[in-house]
């Protein structure tokens, strides 16, 4: 009996109640009937790719390193993003699985994935803290409120609330929505980028001409554009890689894989540097009207500093109400996919560690709770610290997986015939390794892109402990079965 015949009778036996819709084969294989096309599942890591926090790291790369440099480094991060999303893709076409459930049978076993799912879900409830507090600062301007205990706490309070909403009982409505809040993202940023270069007069090559405000040499503003482009290359990945279990075949594997990358790292790159360079002064002069006491050298700074801290503004300043309600809509498709992933990570956490089947609804609560603790502890605040720090851990978790499909197991795998530990403990020890290593590298300013140094790390290390602590070193296996669908 193969993967999907194992899932599909789980699936028969469950019925078709709301509470087993809702759990979206969160611990078992998709199956064979509910495949789609490349194209069609490519709209969820696009959505996800303009989202606002993306658009933001755009225009800052560009603010920061010139247009020509921060393209480049996007260059860069889309062949990784490609090369790690189509690889990993393939692994999870396979098994039909999560990427963090995937990760029991390659590179870290039943117990050692809970690492991945904890890494998984640090990552992806990030984001989902990130784009929240990126709206709120938005509403914040639309509406010159004050940031008072009790606007936080009705804002944020409405935000989680409708994104717990959306990925409990809505993901199939946002994710159907996404191409038409996708295009009317595009549609409006075009419009913004006409407002600023066709009616106020600015010259576009401005833009292309900047060199960023980063003092230094070439390399020094490749580096930092790459902290911000190269580090999210792993995150893209494995939002993508939880999409690839519902493809039909490899060729939808590369459909999938290529289009987060592409708009993440190169679409973004130019939309984002076009309406951040361009629309400062905008901004710095809204600034000056709401707040009679700025300076303009201050309130260009402010608008600068927006960048990244409230990209909102720019959509509220430039396109008004539009551009308001644009950045609602189009992050309602962006967090409701945060949501989904961040809770699939969190019940093979669970399940890992206790065996027992947690609800994905629950999860999905949950996760959004971590999400508002980021949000106090000032995530938006350590945006670029918590972002290399992310790198260097997705990334030592996508080499590993990758390490132990490709180079150890030879891209050989069958159901029938797997043995899956209970804990890999070379993946385990690699990951603390590798991704230590990178951390330490960024933390003491020796190599500011620590996590490509960990990418190298894993695939490398990997390897070399899977001959020293062969299958079934210090731990033992259980039935593929059971690493399919939870520990009886």
């Amino acid at each position: 009996m193969n993967i999907h015949e194992v899932s599909s009778q789980s699936v028969n036996q469950m019925g078709s109640t709301i509470a087993n819709a809702v759990e979206d084969h969160a611990l078992v294989s998709v199956p064979l009937e509910e495949r789609q096309s490349g194209f069609k599942l490519a709209m969820s890591p696009v959505g996800v790719a303009t989202a606002l926090v993306i658009f933001a790291i755009g225009g800052f790369t560009v603010l920061l390193s010139g247009f020509w440099t921060g393209l480049l480094a996007g260059f860069i991060a889309t062949i990784i993003g490609f090369t790690l999303s189509y690889f990993l893709g393939k692994m999870t076409f396979q098994t039909g699985m999560s990427s963090t459930v995937t990760s029991r049978f390659f590179g870290f076993g039943v117990k050692g994935s809970s690492f991945g799912a904890a890494i998984f879900a640090f990552m992806i409830l990030g984001f989902l803290a990130l784009e929240s507090a990126l709206l709120y600062e938005g509403t914040l301007l639309m509406f010159n409120l004050q940031d008072t205990i009790f606007v936080r706490i009705s804002l944020y309070g409405a935000l989680t609330l409708t994104w717990i909403l959306l990925a409990i009982f809505g993901l199939q409505i946002a994710l159907k929505a996404s191409k038409f809040m996708i295009v009317i993202t595009l549609v409006v940023t075009f419009y913004m980028i006409y407002q600023i270069y066709g009616v106020r007069g600015m010259d576009p090559m401005q833009v292309f001409n900047s060199t960023g405000v980063i003092p230094g040499g070439f390399w020094t503003k490749l580096s930092t554009a790459l902290v911000l482009m190269g580090a999210t290359a792993g995150t893209i990945s494995l939002v993508t890689t939880d999409f690839a279990r519902y493809c039909r075949n490899t060729q939808d594997v590369k459909v999938l894989a290529m289009a987060g990358p592409i708009t993440q790292n190169l679409l973004m790159i130019v939309l984002g540097g076009l309406v951040i360079i361009g629309g400062v002064p905008e901004v710095a002069d809204y600034l000056m009207q709401r707040n009679a006491g700025l300076s303009p050298q201050q309130a260009a700074e402010a608008a600068g500093g927006f960048a990244m801290s409230n990209t909102g503004a720019f959509f509220v300043v430039l396109a008004g109400w539009v551009g308001f309600i644009t950045i609602y809509a189009a992050q309602a498709k962006a967090q409701a996919v945060n949501a989904y992933s961040g809770s699939l990570a969190l019940v093979n956490l669970l399940d890992a560690l206790t065996g027992k089947k947690p609800g994905r609804a629950f999860m999905v609560v949950l996760g959004n709770i971590f999400a508002l603790i980021m949000i106090g502890g000032g995530i938006l605040g350590q945006f670029v610290a918590w972002l290399s720090y992310l790198g260097c851990m997705t990334m030592s978790l996508c080499g590993i997986m990758l390490a132990d499909y490709y180079f150890v197991r030879k891209g050989q795998f069958s159901v029938n015939n797997v043995r899956v530990e209970s804990c890999n403990w070379a993946g385990v020890l690699t990951l603390f390794i590798s991704s230590g290593i990178g951390i330490v590298l960024i933390v003491t300013k020796v190599f500011e892109l620590g996590f490509f140094v960990t990418l190298a790390l894993s695939l490398i290390i990997y390897p070399l402990l899977r001959k020293l602590m062969p299958e079934g070193t210090a731990t033992h296996f259980v039935q593929a079965d059971i690493a399919l669908d939870a520990a009886e």
